[in-house]
């Protein structure tokens, strides 16, 4: 298994996720979030904001 396949994206901004790093979130219906910090994290789940609304979102600068 290579190194590459491992990684993960953001579930908020999309950045990749070297393996080792970030966190996993588990919803109690079992979905699986990834985030690359804390700062995506609390802005998704906590605070409930819309990825294309952010303007320090990379996905919002894509689309």
């Amino acid at each position: 298994m290579s190194v590459s396949s491992l990684a993960r994206k953001c579930k908020l901004c999309g950045r990749k996720i070297p393996p080792g790093t970030g966190i996993m979130y588990v919803r109690s219906d079992g979905s699986i979030l990834f985030f690359c910090s804390s700062k995506c994290m609390k802005n998704m789940i906590k605070l409930g904001r819309n990825p294309k609304k952010l303007k320090w979102v990379a996905k919002s600068m894509s689309s």
